[in-house]
């Protein structure tokens, strides 16, 4: 009998952990799009959108350019939330944000963008800066994941500066 209380218990922490994790799966920024510019520090002349879901987070340009959603790690902080994450292309590289949201919305997104060949790596410093945008319906992991499939980054002349 104290053999099954055990092992029920044992099932019951089992369960109890499983389903925590699952619950971590989403993030704190989850179901918010920016819109801003991104681009050369100095410069930023690109209009783009960042979204959040599911734990995941991409760019509007970044992934007609290829560049699949990353996972992010974001945390509340008494400046907002920051967050951390990467956004990766077979053939262009990798982009290493570092991103601050503001109570009121506002973000600044510093970005490392690291392409390595096997006979030099470029790197470059880049800038996303923009502002939450509401009433607007949110983009889905799955969705951008099913719309990537049909998309040519290689047709994309704007791609060419990635």
């Amino acid at each position: 009998m104290l053999g099954r209380i055990a092992i029920f218990s044992t099932s019951v922490l089992f369960v109890t952990l499983a389903g925590t994790l699952e619950g971590n799966a989403e993030g704190v920024l989850d179901g918010r799009t920016f819109s801003g510019m991104i681009g050369p520090v100095e410069n930023p002349d690109l209009e783009d959108r960042l979204f959040f879901d599911d734990g995941h987070f991409w760019s509007d340009i970044c992934t007609r350019c290829g560049f699949i959603p990353g996972l992010y790690d974001a945390e509340e902080t008494h400046d907002g939330i920051r967050f951390t994450g990467t956004l990766e292309s077979d053939s262009r590289g990798r982009f290493d944000y570092q991103g601050l949201v503001s109570d009121d919305g506002a973000i600044r997104v510093s970005i490392t963008w690291e392409r390595r060949r096997w006979y030099w790596t470029s790197s470059r410093e880049i800038v996303f800066l923009g502002a939450s945008m509401s009433g607007v319906e949110t983009a889905s992991l799955i969705g951008i994941r099913q719309e990537m499939r049909s998309m040519n980054p290689e047709g994309n002349p704007m791609c060419a500066r990635f």
